[in-house]
């Protein structure tokens, strides 16, 4: 009997503890524009078998211009993201 009074003692005092607080989670998917992917790719190699010096030459400066491009693409998506990140920080 000691038991049972003493175990209902202890029920009674964790009904009188602090009520637990709900956190709720809340996730924003942020997805750049398509027209931020803008890397080039050269379609058509020219054949290996008959290159000439200066056809290698100028699949280099095309793969160089289509290089950059798409590294200024892949910055300027960074940023957007980055910015986008910040921007939801600031609001909480």
């Amino acid at each position: 009997m000691k038991k049972i009074l003493l175990l209902s003692a202890l029920l009674l005092m964790g009904c009188n503890s602090v009520s637990p607080t709900l956190i709720s989670n809340h996730a924003v998917v942020i997805t750049p524009d398509e027209s931020m992917y803008n890397c080039p790719l050269l379609k058509k190699f020219p054949k290996t078998e008959t290159l000439t010096d200066i056809q290698v030459a100028k699949v280099m400066v095309e793969l160089y211009k289509d290089n950059r491009m798409c590294k200024t693409s892949m910055n300027a998506i960074h940023k957007f993201l980055d910015d986008a990140k910040a921007k939801i920080k600031s609001q909480k």
